[in-house]
């Protein structure tokens, strides 16, 4: 799945959301899945027919059950409301902790939402 960047060649860690019908996408490296090293820059920003998002994420859940925790894997304060772009510096793992997997919804208005990975490694 291809979205229109007018031209603009994106990064591995540079993501534009778009939409296919009424679902949301995430064009870029993985499918919008996203690994990388703490302190490694990561930017989302509109694509056509996209004016805004929100983005949330939570602690990726076991598959025993269970509502998973709110958390936030960029330095950056979370987006109180939905915003045309976003940058954000991954966290980094606390010494000792193998790496970090968090669930991030993308989200727009009035479309089914997007919601794939984050893994942070040392």
């Amino acid at each position: 799945m291809t979205i229109e960047t007018g031209g603009t060649t994106l990064g591995p860690y540079d993501f534009v959301i778009g939409l296919v019908g009424d679902q949301v996408v995430i064009g870029g490296t993985n499918g919008g899945n996203i690994r990388g090293k703490g302190g490694r820059k990561v930017r989302f920003s509109c694509g056509p027919g996209v004016t805004a998002f929100s983005i949330t994420c939570t602690e990726f859940a076991d598959n025993d059950g269970g509502t998973p925790d709110e958390a936030w894997p960029f330095k950056e304060s979370r987006p109180s409301a939905p915003v045309p772009e976003f940058e954000g510096t991954l966290n980094k793992p606390e010494k000792g902790a193998a790496l970090l997997i968090f669930k991030y919804t993308i989200a727009v208005a009035g479309k089914i939402a997007a919601d794939p990975v984050i893994i942070v490694d040392h």
